[in-house]
């Protein structure tokens, strides 16, 4: 299937910088098999890169794993720790789309997810917002996606096998606007 660029009100080619100001990066794991932790990432940026059709564009993400926020400084520290997510020897994620495929009314982005030096392949489910003029940025053109992801832990080496108290599943969730780069 194709999604061409006409069918896309606004759809332009260019490099887009996330802007992270009106954007968010969160995940959700459950604890004690009862409850969803959540937590986010304050500081990341990258880029989208729009092709002649959407299917031709690409991702290029980075998260500082030192951002990392629950609401709990005690737990943001425990889990930059060499145990979770190791931020002193691995201090970014970084994600690189490899391909995007149309799924309906969605898109799949496929790409490599490195995470504590390890690379898995991962494919975000996408929703395409839309495009149009941000008044809080001098109108610059803005681009929004909504994507999520569900990720195994152990596949990054993250948290003690086999734990009783964090589910093996990661649920990563991403609000992204970006700007038109002149």
């Amino acid at each position: 299937m194709s999604a061409p660029t006409t069918e896309i009100p606004g759809y332009v080619t260019g490099t887009w910088n996330i802007d992270p100001a009106h954007s968010e990066v969160t995940y959700s794991v459950k604890h004690l098999g009862l409850a969803k932790s959540r937590g986010s990432f304050q500081q990341f940026g990258g880029q989208i890169v729009t092709g002649e059709s959407i299917l031709d564009s690409s991702v290029t993400a980075e998260i500082e794993v030192a951002s990392v926020s629950t609401g709990v400084g005690a737990r943001d520290e425990h889990l930059k720790t060499e145990e979770y997510f190791d931020a002193a020897n691995h201090p970014k994620i970084v994600f690189r789309s490899t391909g995007i495929r149309a799924d309906d009314d969605e898109f799949l982005i496929d790409g490599e997810l490195t995470w504590r030096g390890v690379t898995v392949p991962v494919t975000l489910e996408a929703e395409f917002n839309g495009i149009g003029p941000n008044p809080a940025n001098n109108n610059a053109t803005t681009i929004g996606v909504s994507a999520e992801a569900t990720l195994a832990r152990r596949d990054f080496g993250i948290g003690p096998e086999g734990n009783a108290f964090l589910g093996e599943k990661v649920k990563i969730t991403l609000e992204i606007e970006a700007a038109l780069q002149d």
